[in-house]
C-alpha cells in the first residue's frame, strides 16, 4: 500500500478530501470475512451486577482492524482475538487472562479432570481416580478433504495483500507513523502548505469523533451505565445462547470492536501528531549522528594512515639504533671472548702451577690451588679470594667453561689429582688407624684381657685417644672432605682393617717349624715365622699335631687379640664419626652427596665383616680338630668351650647383634660328639680297670677325698671348684698346668708314704680299690660337664653316670662269676669288692639327687624316673648279697 492510497476502514482518521498524501493507516486488524478468532468471556463478580449468567462459548470470526500500532516491530491491534469464556458468573470484559472457577481448586479454573486427578476437592479419597470418575471422551476423526491443496492455494492468494502490508510495516522506517508525518511535512514544504496548521485542523476532527465520557478521569467500566455507553445500543445477544442467535452476536460483537479501534486509532493518531510538533528536532538529531558517524569514520581513516606513516619511519630509526646496539653488543662479545680465552689460558696456566705442587709432594696447597681453579672454570669467583685476586681487572663476570671441550682433559686431570691427593690421604688415615691398633692390642696382655672378661668389666680404655692422635685425624679428615674422598678414605680403612684381623689369626697359627708365639712376642724371626706362608693340607695337618694345650693357647691368643682389635674398632669408629659429623655440619651450603655420605662414614659394617670372618675361620680351625677334641680331658674340653663361648658372647655384646651361627653350630656340634664318645671310652676304661684290678687296698689320694666330697654336696649346690673350672685365667697355659701336675705328683707321692687307704662317703667307710678310684673320678667329670655345659645335654650326662655306675657293677661282678652264675675261688679278696660295690652304691643316690636339683632350674630336662635308680640299687644289693655269701663261714656240723 503506498502511503497516497486514503484509509479503507469507517472511522478511520484523516478523512480530509485532499490531493497532498495523507498519512496512512495500514490495515492491521483482522476483517470480518478472516479466519475465526477465539473471545474469551470470563466471569466477574464485581463487574456489571445487573448482567445475567452466562454458560458455554463462542468462537467468533476474526476480521481486520484498519488501525496501526505504534510497536516497533509488527502492527498491534488495539482488541486481540481471545477465546470468550463465559462461566457462572455475571461478567463481561476484554483482556482477560484468568480462569474462570476457584483458583483455590484448579489453576486451569472449572477443570473438573484437573480436580479430580489432583484430587482438590474430595480430600477424603484413598485411592487414584478411576475410568468410573473420569469418563473417557471419544475424539471425533479428521477427515482431511481431497481439495486441500486447492484451498490452500486459496487462501494464500487472498491473505497475499494483507502480507505485504505486514512486509512494508515490519521495517522501522516503513511502518512507523514518523516517517510518514516525516514525509508528509516534505510534502506540505514543498507545496508552501503549513504542516502544524493541517495537523491541529485535523487532530479537532478527530476529537470529535470520539465520545467525550472517555476522557473522563473518573471512567469505571464496571459501573454498568459506563459499560452500556461503551455498548451504544449495541445488542450481544448474551441471553439467547443457541445456534440460531450466533451470527447476530458475531456481528454485534465486530461492531463493538470496530468502533472501539476506531477510538484507539484516534488516540494513537493524536500521540503521534503531538510528537511530531519536534519532530524536526528529532530529524536534524538524527542527521547531525549520521554527520557525526561519517566523520568518525574519515578520522579512522586518517588515523590508519598516520599510524602507517609512524611506524615507517620509527621502523627506519629502530633499524638504525638496533643495528648500533648490534655492533655494541658485537663489541663486548668480542671482549668477552677475549677475557675467556684470557680465563683459559689462566687456567692452563695455573694447573702447571699444580702439577708441579704435586710433584713436590706439597698436597694441601696443591688441594687448595685445585679448588681455585675449579671455581676459576665454573666462573664462579664469589667464595675464593684466590680466583678474585687472579680476576680483578677484568671488566667483566667469569665465564662457565665446564662445557668447553678444549678443557675437557684439564678438568679430567685436575679430577685424577685431586682422587690422587685424596687416595695419599686416605693412606695415610689408615696406616694412621692401624698403627693404633696394633699398638692397642700390643699394650694389653693375654691376662689381663682375661681378667677383664671374667670380671665383666669395661674400662673405656679403647676410647680414650691422645690429643696428638685426634688433631692428627682430625686434620686428614677435613683434607679428605675438601677432596671429596672422605667415603673412599673409610672404604680403605674398612678393607685395611679386615686385612689386619685377618692377619692376627696367621700370626699364631702354626707353621713347619712350630714356632708358636703369643701376641706380645716381639722377636723378628718369630714373626717372619708365624708370618710365612703354609698350604692349607699342610696348616691341618699342623693344627692336628699341637698338644692340647698348644691348641687351646692358640685360640686364647686369637680371641683375645681380636676382642681387643675390635674394642679398639668400635673405639675408632666413634672417633671417625663424631670429627666427619662436626666437619660436615661447618659446611655452609652443604649439597646432596654431603647429606648422603653421613650414612656410609659408619665403619660398623667393616667391623661386622671382621667378627663374621674370625668366627668363620676360627669354626673351621676347631673342626679340623673334631676327631681330637673327642679325646680331650674334660677340662680341657670346657675350658676350651670356654673361651669359644666368651668370644661369642662379647662379639654379640661389641656388635649389638648376632651375625653368624657358624661358630656357635661349630660348637654345638662339638659339644654332642664328645657326650657321645663319652660312653664308649667310660667302658672301655672301667672295663680295663677291672680286668686288672687285683682287688686289693689302695692308697687314697686327698685329691679324691676332696672330689668325693664335692660329689656329696653337689646335691645342694655347685662345688665352686667345678665352676672355677671355667675360670681363664687360671692354669690356662701350659707352663701352668705342668706346674699344678707336678704338684699333685708330689702331695700322692706324700700321700702313698703314709695315707689311709678308704674313702669316706657320708657317715660312712669303704675300703677303695683303685678301680673304685676310677669310677669316682668318671662320675665327678660326668658331673662337672652337667653343670658347666648347656643344659639340653643334661640328659646325656645323665645317662653316661647312670651307665657307668651300672657297667661298673655287671664288669666287676662278671669277672669274678663262673657260668653257672656262682662265684669263682680266684683267691682274690672278694671283700674288697664288697667294699667297692656297697660304696659306688651310695653314689646312685647321690647322682639321682643331684640331677634332680639340676632339673629345677631347668624347664626342658626331665630326669629318669626314680625306677631306674631303684632298679640300680636292687643291682648292688644282689651283688653284694653273693658277695656275702660267697665269704660266709660254713655252717657247724
Amino acid at each position: 500500500m503506498s502511503v497516497n492510497e486514503a484509509p479503507q476502514n469507517k472511522g478511520q482518521g484523516l478523512r480530509k478530501a485532499s490531493t497532498r498524501p495523507k498519512i496512512v493507516i495500514p490495515e492491521g486488524s483482522p476483517s470480518k470475512n478472516s479466519d475465526a478468532a477465539s473471545f474469551n468471556i470470563e466471569g466477574d463478580t464485581s463487574l456489571n451486577d445487573d448482567l445475567l449468567s452466562i454458560s458455554g462459548s463462542v468462537t467468533p470470526k476474526a476480521r481486520r482492524s484498519s488501525r496501526m500500532s505504534l510497536d516497533s516491530l509488527t502492527p498491534r491491534r488495539s482488541f486481540d482475538s481471545r477465546t470468550i469464556s463465559v462461566a457462572n458468573s455475571r461478567s463481561f470484559g476484554f483482556e482477560n487472562e484468568t480462569h474462570s472457577g476457584s483458583m483455590d481448586f484448579s489453576p486451569l479454573g472449572n477443570n473438573s479432570i484437573y480436580e479430580i486427578v489432583m484430587n482438590t476437592r474430595r480430600k477424603n479419597w484413598l485411592n487414584y481416580p478411576t475410568v468410573a470418575d473420569i469418563p473417557p471422551v471419544s475424539l471425533s476423526k479428521t477427515e482431511l478433504d481431497d481439495h486441500w491443496k486447492r484451498h490452500v492455494k486459496d487462501y494464500v492468494e487472498n491473505i497475499k495483500n494483507e502480507y505485504q502490508i505486514f512486509q512494508s510495516t515490519n521495517n522501522i522506517r516503513n511502518m512507523n507513523q514518523m516517517e510518514q508525518l516525516k514525509e508528509l511535512r516534505e510534502e506540505d514544504n514543498r507545496n508552501g502548505e503549513s504542516f502544524e496548521e493541517n495537523l491541529r485542523q485535523n487532530d479537532s476532527e478527530l476529537i470529535s469523533n470520539v465520545p467525550g465520557f472517555y476522557f473522563s478521569d473518573k471512567f469505571q467500566l464496571d459501573n454498568p451505565r459506563t459499560f452500556h455507553k461503551v455498548l451504544d445500543g449495541i445488542d450481544l445477544f448474551l441471553t439467547k445462547l443457541d445456534m440460531k442467535e450466533q451470527a447476530q452476536r458475531e456481528g454485534a460483537f465486530f461492531e463493538l470492536r470496530d468502533k472501539l479501534n476506531d477510538y484507539l486509532d484516534i488516540v494513537e493518531t493524536l500521540l503521534v501528531t503531538e510528537i511530531s510538533k519536534s519532530s524536526h528536532k528529532f530529524f536534524h538529531a538524527l542527521s547531525e549522528v549520521d554527520n557525526i558517524q561519517q566523520r568518525a569514520y574519515d578520522t579512522i581513516s586518517e588515523l590508519k594512515e598516520l599510524s602507517k606513516n609512524i611506524k615507517t619511519i620509527d621502523d627506519e630509526n629502530i633499524k638504525k639504533k638496533i643495528s648500533h646496539l648490534e655492533m655494541i653488543f658485537k663489541r663486548k662479545n668480542v671482549e668477552k671472548l677475549e677475557q675467556g680465552l684470557l680465563q683459559a689460558k689462566l687456567v692452563l696456566s695455573k694447573t702447571d702451577e699444580c702439577k708441579t705442587l704435586y710433584n713436590e709432594e706439597k698436597f694441601d696447597t696443591c688441594l687448595e690451588l685445585i679448588k681455585s681453579i675449579d671455581h676459576l672454570i665454573k666462573g664462579n669467583d664469589s667464595n675464593d679470594g684466590d680466583v678474585q685476586n687472579w680476576t680483578r681487572p677484568w671488566p667483566y663476570k667469569l665465564s662457565d667453561l665446564k662445557t668447553i671441550p678444549a678443557l675437557s682433559a684439564t678438568r679430567e686431570f685436575l679430577t685424577n689429582m685431586k682422587i690422587e691427593i685424596g687416595g695419599k690421604f686416605s693412606l695415610q688415615l689408615s696406616n694412621l688407624l692401624i698403627d693404633d691398633l696394633k699398638s692397642f692390642c700390643q699394650s694389653i696382655e693375654t691376662k689381663e684381657t682375661l681378667c677383664r672378661l671374667k670380671s665383666g668389666s669395661n674400662d673405656k680404655k679403647q676410647t680414650i685417644f691422645t690429643d696428638t692422635f685426634s688433631s692428627e685425624i682430625e686434620g686428614l679428615i677435613v683434607k679428605l672432605s675438601r677432596c671429596e674422598e672422605l667415603t673412599s678414605a673409610f672404604d680403605l680403612y674398612r678393607e685395611k682393617s679386615i686385612a689386619e684381623l685377618k692377619s692376627v689369626i696367621k700370626i699364631y697359627l702354626p707353621t713347619e717349624n712350630a714356632c708358636l708365639v703369643d701376641k706380645d712376642g716381639n722377636t723378628l724371626d718369630e714373626k717372619q715365622c708365624n708370618n710365612g706362608s703354609t698350604s692349607g693340607s699342610k696348616l691341618s695337618r699342623l693344627i692336628k699335631e699341637q698338644t692340647p694345650a698348644e691348641f687351646q693357647s692358640m685360640l686364647v691368643n686369637i680371641f683375645t687379640h681380636a676382642l681387643e682389635a675390635l674394642r679398639r674398632l668400635y673405639g675408632h669408629q666413634k672417633l671417625l664419626l663424631d670429627i666427619s659429623l662436626n666437619e660436615l655440619a661447618s659446611v655452609k651450603n652443604p649439597n646432596e652427596n654431603q647429606h648422603n655420605m653421613i650414612t656410609q662414614l659408619d665403619i660398623r659394617t667393616g667391623i661386622n665383616e671382621i667378627i663374621r670372618i674370625i668366627q668363620l675361620r676360627t669354626g673351621k680351625i676347631i673342626a679340623v680338630r673334631r676327631e681330637l677334641n673327642i679325646s680331650l680331658r674334660y677340662d680341657y674340653f670346657l675350658k676350651f668351650y670356654a673361651i669359644c663361648v666368651i668370644f661369642i658372647q662379647e662379639c654379640e655384646i661389641l656388635s649389638g647383634e648376632f651375625l653368624t651361627k657358624y661358630l656357635s653350630d661349630v660348637l654345638a656340634s662339638q659339644i654332642k660328639h664328645y657326650a657321645n664318645a663319652q660312653s664308649s671310652r667310660n667302658y672301655r676304661n672301667i672295663k680295663k680297670k677291672i680286668d686288672t684290678e687285683k682287688w686289693v687296698p689302695y692308697i687314697v689320694d686327698p685329691s679324691i677325698q676332696s672330689d668325693v666330697n664335692d660329689i656329696i654336696s653337689s646335691i645342694d649346690i655347685d662345688p665352686l671348684r667345678w665352676t672355677a673350672i671355667l675360670d681363664m685365667t687360671r692354669s690356662f697355659y701350659a707352663s701352668e698346668n705342668n706346674g699344678s701336675e707336678d704338684k699333685r705328683k708330689e702331695e700322692g707321692d706324700e700321700a702313698s708314704q703314709g695315707h689311709r687307704k678308704s674313702v669316706v662317703v657320708g657317715d660312712k667307710t669303704f675300703v677303695a680299690s683303685q678301680s673304685l678310684l676310677t669310677a669316682i673320678e668318671t662320675i665327678k667329670e660326668l658331673m662337672v660337664l652337667s653343670i658347666n655345659l648347656p643344659s639340653m645335654y643334661l640328659p646325656n650326662f645323665e645317662k653316661l653316670c647312670y651307665d657307668v655306675l651300672q657297667y661298673y657293677n655287671s664288669s666287676a661282678m662278671a669277672s669274678v662269676t663262673q657260668p653257672g652264675n656262682s662265684l669263682l675261688k680266684t683267691g682274690r679278696n672278694l671283700s674288697i669288692m664288697g667294699e667297692s660295690l656297697d660304696c659306688l652304691a651310695e653314689f646312685v643316690a647321690i647322682v639321682q639327687s643331684f640331677y634332680r636339683r639340676l632339673s629345677n632350674s631347668s624347664k626342658d630336662f626331665e630326669p629318669f624316673d626314680p625306677s631306674h635308680y631303684t632298679s640300680l640299687l636292687g643291682q648292688y644289693q644282689t651283688s653284694s648279697n653273693k658277695i656275702y655269701m660267697a665269704n660266709a663261714p660254713p655252717p657247724p656240723v
